[in-house]
């Protein structure tokens, strides 16, 4: 073979060579760009359906508690006594002797500050739905009507007494001739006892949150003088 052959076959063969090392290293640049930008895809799908879960269970999440919070005037609804309308009667009165008892001082002194935290201007209330009727006393005395009102809920407010923490639920009148701008309740309680709620009155409502001592009481119309006595000497 001559030296022209030789040569020719040679470069022949190094092409050769090149041609395969280069579709060697082109798959194996790119051996599966497609089911790789698949998979990333995949990913960044379910970050996003992950991240939009997230959020509709926030948002729903939110709107319970906003439930949660919530309050309405229906909550207290049916006939109340005022609890003072109790307090002169005669079968009432030994209660007073236990309290002056307890609390170390005079049974008239202990009789005029109960009188005082119990004191309400009006006998009983009727509550249906948002409005509320004021009497001038017990609503099965064929009471008079001293006024009405309706109300809605405007919000909470946590206040502290005797080393206490209490929250009144805070309601302003709808109508301009409500006797009262602001009504603070408590929720109903004493159900193994005596079920009462406490609740406070008038148009000043940061007056009204900073009272001290004053806690206008309300009863069930099926009440007992026992259940009022047991309530004072408690």
């Amino acid at each position: 073979m001559n030296n022209k052959k030789k040569f020719a076959l040679i470069a022949a063969l190094s092409l050769g060579l090149v041609m395969t090392a280069c579709q060697n290293n082109t798959s194996k640049d790119n051996p599966s760009n497609e089911p790789s930008v698949t998979q990333s895809s995949k990913k960044e799908d379910k970050s996003s359906t992950s991240k939009e879960d997230n959020k509709s269970n926030k948002d729903k999440d939110e709107k319970e508690g906003e439930k949660k919070t919530e309050v309405s005037l229906s909550d207290w609804e049916g006939e109340w006594n005022d609890m003072g309308g109790y307090l002169d009667k005669k079968e009432i009165q030994p209660a007073f002797k236990t309290l002056a008892e307890n609390e170390k001082i005079d049974e008239n002194g202990a009789k005029e500050n109960y009188l005082k935290k119990r004191h309400c201007d009006f006998g009983g209330l009727r509550i249906k739905g948002d409005e509320v009727e004021f009497l001038n006393d017990f609503p099965d005395k064929n009471p008079e009507l001293k006024g009405k009102g309706v109300y809605k809920f405007v919000g909470k407010q946590e206040v502290e007494h005797g080393g206490y923490k209490m929250e009144w639920d805070i309601f302003e009148a709808k109508n301009e001739d409500a006797p009262y701008k602001y009504l603070l309740m408590m929720p109903i309680h004493g159900e193994e006892s005596l079920t009462h709620f406490h609740m406070r009155y008038g148009d000043d409502k940061d007056k009204l949150l900073q009272e001290e001592g004053w806690y206008p009481t309300f009863v069930k119309p099926s009440t007992t003088d026992q259940q009022i006595i047991d309530e004072i000497t408690e």
